[in-house]
C-alpha cells in the first residue's frame, strides 16, 4: 500500500496551517496526502429536514476538499479529498490506523466540523500513528528564515525522561530527522525543585554537578543507541537545569519540529494533554508530534 498522510481539514485557518505543513511532508516523502473532512452526525427530529441538511453540509465539505487538494496539486503533491460522516474525532482516529501520519491544525472552525481543539486532543490521545499539531503561532514562512545560529534551528528536538531509549518517540524523532536530512537534539531537564538554592555558592554547586552526571550519562547513552542505527546522523545532546515545560517551550520556538510522547516519566511526565506538552502547542512555534506509547501505538514516523 502507497505510503500516505492525513490531514483534517475543515476550511479554518488553522486547518489551512496543517496543510502548508502537510502539502511539502508529503512530497518529501512521495506520500499520498489524503484531505479529511468530516460533516458530523447532526440529528433531527424529521427525515427530511435532516436529509437535506446533511446533503448541503457535504456539498460544502466537498468544496473544502476540492479546494485543499487543488491547493496540494499545485505544488505537486498527489492529493486525493475525502469526505466522510461522523464525529470529526473519531473519523480521524480510524482513517489513523493505515496513515503514515495525521496532520492537525489545534483549532478549527465553530459548530459540528470544527472544533479542532477537543479533536487535535482526542486524536493524540488515541490515534494508532504519529499525530502532528501545529500550534496557532506556526508560520512555515516565519519557520524558514530562522536564524541557524540558534541551536535548535533546524534540528527535531524531542525529550528524554526515564524510558530512555525505548520510549517510541525518541525512535520516532531519529527517524524523522533521518529522512529528512535534519539533526536531532535530545534535550533533557534537571528539575528546578531540585536545584533550589542552599545559600552555599560551592554547596549548590556541588549539588548540581552531582545532578548532572547521571542526567547526562542517561541522554549520552541514548545518543549512543541512536548513533549506532543511525551512524551519518547529526546528534546532540542538551542538560539543562530549569522547568521542563519552560525549556521545552524555548526549544520548540525556533526547532525544525518537536517530538513528544502520549506518556511521560519524571520531569517530562504527562507529556500528552498535559502541562508540557499543552505548554508547548500554546507557546511553541513549531510542529509538535505526539507518539503514541501504549499498547498498540503505531509504527514510528
Amino acid at each position: 500500500m502507497t505510503e500516505h498522510i492525513v490531514v483534517g481539514y475543515d476550511g479554518s485557518e488553522n486547518s489551512d496551517r496543517a496543510l502548508d505543513w502537510a502539502i511539502p511532508e508529503a512530497a518529501a516523502l512521495s506520500a499520498q496526502l489524503r484531505v479529511v473532512v468530516s460533516v458530523g452526525s447532526p440529528a433531527a427530529a424529521n427525515p427530511s429536514i435532516y436529509g437535506s441538511f446533511l446533503e448541503a453540509m457535504e456539498e460544502e465539505a466537498r468544496k473544502f476538499a476540492d479546494r485543499a487538494v487543488a491547493r496540494a496539486q499545485e505544488h505537486g503533491t498527489n492529493a486525493v479529498g475525502v469526505v466522510e460522516r461522523g464525529d470529526a474525532a473519531q473519523v480521524l482516529i480510524e482513517r489513523s490506523e493505515t496513515a503514515s501520519a495525521l496532520v492537525l491544525g489545534k483549532r478549527g472552525r465553530h459548530g459540528m466540523r470544527g472544533r479542532m481543539g477537543s479533536v487535535s486532543a482526542a486524536a493524540a490521545a488515541h490515534a494508532k500513528c504519529p499525530v502532528v499539531v501545529l500550534p496557532g503561532r506556526w508560520r512555515s514562512d516565519t519557520q524558514a528564515s530562522r536564524a541557524d545560529a540558534h541551536p535548535f534551528a533546524r534540528r527535531v528536538v524531542v525529550g528524554v525522561d526515564r524510558l530512555g531509549a525505548d520510549n517510541p518517540a525518541i525512535a520516532a524523532a531519529a527517524r524523522y530527522a533521518q529522512r529528512h536530512g535534519r539533526g536531532l537534539t535530545l534535550l533533557t531537564v534537571v528539575p528546578e525543585a531540585t536545584t533550589t538554592s542552599t545559600g552555599s555558592v560551592d554547596l549548590d554547586r556541588a549539588i548540581r554537578e552531582q545532578l548532572l552526571d547521571p542526567a547526562q550519562a542517561m541522554v549520552d547513552y541514548v545518543a549512543g543507541a541512536i548513533r549506532s542505527r543511525y551512524p551519518e546522523l547529526p546528534v546532540e545532546t542538551f542538560v539543562l537545569f530549569g522547568v521542563p515545560r519552560e525549556q521545552l517551550v524555548k526549544a520548540g520556538r525556533s526547532a525544525e519540529l518537536v517530538v513528544v510522547g502520549s506518556r511521560g516519566y519524571g520531569g517530562f511526565r504527562g507529556l500528552l494533554m498535559g502541562s508540557v506538552s499543552q505548554a508547548v502547542l500554546n507557546e511553541g512555534e513549531s510542529p509538535v508530534m505526539v507518539i503514541a506509547t501504549g499498547k498498540g501505538s503505531g509504527p514510528p514516523f
